[in-house]
């Protein structure tokens, strides 16, 4: 899923731009360093957001390889629903503190994620 969003930005990007550059002295590395990737930088943004997001939020994956001693915080919440009861008090507490970072990160790069996600909606 990054590569196709990242795949959008970077075909967005005119072949010109990078022409130019090539023209102007860059060398194709240097072209991406200085023109590519700040052109992209909002996809760039998007892309990370998401790779966290489902990589903070894969559960069987955790719960299968994790040992005893190692466990992500969605697999140490599933500790909580036990067989006959539940302690809901510190389900929702815990649910609560694994919702925080990925919220976190979304509100402090909102201007690029709107931006972002957006870019590829309409061809022009």
């Amino acid at each position: 899923l990054v590569l196709w969003v990242m795949l959008s930005f970077f075909d967005a990007i005119p072949r010109e731009v990078l022409e130019c550059a090539l023209i102007d002295g860059c060398s194709p590395a240097s072209a991406l360093w200085r023109i590519a990737l700040p052109l992209v930088q909002p996809g760039i943004v998007v892309s990370t957001i998401l790779a966290f997001v489902f990589a903070w939020n894969y559960f069987l994956f955790a719960l299968v390889l994790s040992g005893f001693s190692s466990k992500t915080l969605p697999v140490a919440a599933f500790n909580f629903i036990g067989e006959g009861a539940t302690n809901w008090g510190g389900l929702m507490a815990a649910a609560t503190l694994i919702a925080l970072p990925p919220l976190i990160l979304a509100f402090s790069v909102q201007r690029w994620l709107v931006h972002g996600l957006t870019v590829g909606a309409v061809k022009g």
